[in-house]
């Protein structure tokens, strides 16, 4: 397969899985299990709402701070969707 080939099926996984709601893991980009303040910083609506949402002060947003930002955030309460989050992340 030429380059130009895998990067679009990847590009294109990538986005469905994405849609599928799991912004949280596409923003954990070191894979800790939850997003820190510099994470958070590659979705502007979710670093302006930093301290609100850190509700235990730890300086990370576990899946469940987080889960209240989706909440707040989407339509009817659906999943956040990744209108709002970064392009791509990159692994430690």
């Amino acid at each position: 397969m030429s380059k130009k080939i895998i990067v679009a099926v990847l590009g294109a996984l990538f986005t469905v899985a994405a849609t599928a709601g799991d912004v949280f893991t596409t923003l954990d980009a070191d894979l800790n299990g939850s997003i820190s303040k510099d994470e958070a910083s590659a979705m502007p609506s979710l670093a302006e709402q930093w301290k609100e949402l850190d509700a235990d002060g730890s300086g990370d947003l576990s899946a469940e701070e987080f889960a209240v930002y989706e909440k707040a955030e989407s339509p009817a309460g659906e999943a956040a969707t990744m209108k709002n989050a970064p392009k791509s992340s990159s692994t430690k």
